[in-house]
């Protein structure tokens, strides 16, 4: 199947719009929707949007919607309004899609699975998060091995060794790749504390702790390679397991003739035993690769730190030969030195003069006529500095993968902690929110504030 048969032609124009900015953020508050409800409500989906997108939804011009969608102009006016055309747009390009509830007009939204599938992938690249390494080799070796025991799950052991196979191919891939991009990376203009954030902060945590180090010990080839081609051999040497294979795959109907079914199970199994025949060359490059780069930066930084190659390094070098009369005579001839200075207002001094203290008159008071644009701008500022998307993060980092935290767990050092704590026990009564809050008896002091006893609780956890 092409590509778009399956997805509507206009699906990615919103991303290459004036403001692709904005329905980005409305695609991640649709996932956010999608997360947390089983049924999404058409209205609940705009107040999420306004609530998330407030201000730069009044700030977006709508005008070319309007026309497009041929919607009344006064849909632009409002800011429930500006939200209903966003959902409009994502309707139209394909993102989403609107049904009626049975003998109501009350209408929900359903996402598409390739909808979700983009919005995923676009959510998982603006984020930070170092990406986990699944134990691949491990988990070929263990779905071959349980079939011992579990021998009607052959062609189920067989598929998954095979998947794990490839994900981790894929990973080497990236990985060679990702050195490489680092290693081209340290040739740019970057200064020493730049490096050195690049190669402990970044190429460390993403590369070495979260793959390298662990393909090299608990997950490593060596320790299950053996093993895994031991099983495969057994495989293809006894034609009753093959024909179990073929069974269990026609029964699945992966397959519908046994010509077809031995095919491809003894293409997965070759593939399998091939691959680890000839891994280690590949981590082998690796290795290398790694090495590279760890000397060509530790040279880059030696250098750096050595070398100033600015006009104050250049003057500090040749002062420091000075003494040689050489260079001290073509001192003489380039350099021309002069002493000067200047007068203001601030070089003379003028004696302090005693007075007498006599009563001032008071400052009379004036009417000040109220700004609305500056009270606006004065209250956007507020939103930005304590948004959304900011209390959600303060609160959520106490999850720490906890179902749930109380107040006892808290640690208030800032005056902004207290307010995000103040502000998260308020969301936490939002439907839009990813938790909620209990009051329980009693105070707490921390970081000489005195707290209500709460806890919170992440939704859909008991």
């Amino acid at each position: 199947m092409k590509l778009f048969e399956r997805i509507p032609d206009k699906f990615f124009s919103i991303l290459t719009s004036s403001k692709k900015e904005l329905y980005v953020e409305a695609l991640f508050v649709l996932r956010q929707a999608f997360k947390t409800e089983l049924v999404i409500r058409r209205i609940d989906l705009v107040a999420m949007m306004i609530e998330a997108l407030e201000m730069s939804i009044i700030q977006s011009d709508f005008s070319e919607e309007v026309v497009e969608l041929d919607v009344g102009e006064k849909a632009e006016t409002t800011v429930s309004g500006k939200a209903y055309l966003i959902i409009r747009k994502l309707k139209e390009t394909g993102w989403l899609e609107v049904e009626y509830e049975v003998n109501s007009f009350e209408e929900n939204i359903t996402v598409p699975d390739y909808s979700i599938s983009v919005i995923n992938l676009l959510y998982d690249m603006t984020t930070e998060q170092t990406k986990e390494y699944n134990s691949y080799v491990f988990a070929t070796y263990a779905a071959l091995r349980n079939t011992e025991e579990n021998p009607d799950y052959l062609y189920q052991a067989l598929q998954s060794a095979y998947q794990n196979t490839v994900r981790l191919v894929d990973e080497l891939k990236l990985l060679y790749n990702n050195i490489k991009r680092y290693y081209q990376r340290i040739t740019a203009e970057l200064g020493v504390n730049e490096l050195l954030a690049e190669h402990f902060d970044r190429y460390k945590e993403q590369i070495i702790d979260t793959i390298y180090y662990p393909l090299k010990t608990i997950d490593s080839v060596p320790r299950f390679k053996h093993s895994i081609l031991l099983r495969l051999n057994e495989w293809v040497l006894q034609e009753e397991v093959v024909l179990a294979l073929i069974s269990q795959g026609k029964q699945r109907r992966i397959y519908f003739t046994d010509e077809e079914a031995r095919e491809d199970i003894l293409e997965k199994i070759n593939y399998i035993a091939n691959t680890f025949e000839n891994i280690e060359g590949m981590i082998s490059d690796i290795d290398k690769k790694h090495v590279e780069y760890t000397n060509a930066s530790i040279d880059r930084i030696r250098y750096m730190m050595n070398a100033d190659r600015s006009v104050k390094g250049k003057l500090v070098e040749v002062l420091k030969h000075s003494k040689n009369e050489e260079v001290f005579d073509r001192l003489q001839e380039g350099l021309v030195t002069y002493q000067h200075g200047f007068m203001d207002e601030g070089s003379l001094y003028d004696r302090v003069k005693r007075t007498i203290k006599t009563e001032g008159k008071p400052v009379a008071i004036e009417d000040i006529d109220e700004d609305n644009d500056l009270i606006e701008s004065f209250l956007g500022g507020v939103r930005k500095q304590y948004s959304t998307q900011k209390i959600d993060a303060f609160i959520e980092r106490y999850f720490a993968g906890k179902d749930a935290f109380s107040t006892d767990d808290l640690i208030m050092e800032t005056q902004d902690e207290f307010i995000l704590l103040i502000l998260g026990t308020i969301r936490g009564s939002q439907k839009s929110a990813a938790f909620y809050v209990e009051f329980m008896e009693g105070t707490v002091e921390k970081g000489g504030y005195r707290l209500p006893r709460l806890i919170f609780h992440m939704k859909g956890k008991k």
